[in-house]
């Protein structure tokens, strides 16, 4: 280090930096001279593929995914082979397999993601979706965390399913009416998710499945609002995966409460909505986390008997909701207080 400082006249902070620039630029050169592309003789073609999966291609080939792929990727590495790899070596294998146990390793010879790991998986969507910010954080995500891969909850060639056993209804089931549409038009519409939200969310959350049941509640099971409306299950800076940090999430509905005012509501700029609601589903009015408007206002602010409050002092009733008279509790451009 002392011989580069002192050849390039650089000062020894410098000429660290420019050898820690040298070495990564050294492994990620090798790194991608180990992950070249296989020749294009590996490749076989869609086309066979079809000869035995005949049902996958037809859907695969009805996505968007199939069209992009097209565009970005050569020809001998275009449609099935995008993502399952070089396929050559398991149709030769196939086409010369006398029995089973030459069938099972001729199988092996080609990516299945039935048998690969969640990060392996995993890997092989992101070569392509790490582009789009939506889903670049998906390696930091609670998902992937959790074990869960992208083929856990996409199908980019969605068989016909058999026949699943019903479900029972919610207990809100029979209340409301959600339009019904056909289940492939679903998935091609819906980033060919499995199944269509918020179903498919509620198969692992059990928890918030059972907040959606109670009487007032965030329209989801109507299909006014979706799950990914709020979150991002690919990843998120912010807590719970939410598409926007803090209350900017709730602001993107309720714009009316985002102001800016000339007096803010402490509770809002500092904890957020949820010091008040419950974003799911509650049993008060308007998702507030108590009954009563006082029994909610007096975990921030003191019991109204104390000295500090002067409401029995001044002779009014303490006994009241605090809303009768600080009504613009979100925010006010006249009144400190959030008086009329």
């Amino acid at each position: 280090m002392l011989d580069m400082a002192s050849r390039y006249n650089l000062c020894p902070r410098r000429a660290r930096l420019l050898l820690a620039v040298m070495l990564l630029a050294l492994f990620y050169g090798t790194v991608s001279g180990a992950q070249q592309t296989p020749p294009a003789a590996d490749y076989a073609g869609s086309e066979l593929c079809g000869f035995c999966h005949a049902e996958e291609l037809a859907q695969f080939q009805k996505t968007a995914m199939a069209v992009l792929l097209d565009e970005k990727y050569p020809l001998e590495q275009r449609g099935c082979e995008a993502c399952h790899g070089p396929g050559n070596a398991h149709v030769e294998a196939m086409s010369e397999a006398t029995d089973e146990e030459a069938t099972r390793r001729a199988a092996q010879l080609i990516y299945s993601f039935t048998r690969g790991s969640v990060q392996e998986n995993t890997a092989r969507c992101q070569a392509c979706h790490r582009q789009d910010e939506k889903q670049r954080l998906y390696a930091r995500s609670r998902h992937l965390g959790a074990g869960v891969s992208c083929v856990e909850c996409h199908s980019p060639h969605r068989l016909n399913p058999a026949a699943s056993p019903a479900r029972p209804p919610g207990a809100l089931g029979d209340r409301f009416s959600v339009p019904e549409r056909p289940a492939e038009r679903e998935w091609l519409n819906n980033s060919l998710l499995r199944e269509k939200q918020p179903d498919l969310c509620y198969s692992c959350h059990r928890d918030i499945e059972a907040q959606f049941q109670l009487p007032v509640r965030h329209r989801v099971n109507e299909g006014v609002v979706q799950c990914a409306d709020c979150h991002n299950p690919h990843g998120s800076i912010s807590a719970s995966e939410l598409r926007a940090v803090g209350t900017e999430a709730c602001y993107s509905c309720h714009v009316e409460k985002r102001g800016p005012f000339v007096f803010e509501h402490a509770a809002s700029r500092v904890e957020g909505c949820t010091a008040c609601h419950t974003p799911h589903g509650s049993i008060n009015r308007q998702l507030l986390k108590r009954r009563q408007d006082r029994q909610l206002c007096i975990e921030c602010h003191t019991a109204p008997e104390a000295l500090a409050v002067p409401h029995p002092r001044l002779g009014f009733q303490a006994a009241g909701e605090c809303t009768r008279c600080h009504i613009d509790v979100h925010g006010s451009n006249y009144q400190r207080q959030f008086l009329r």
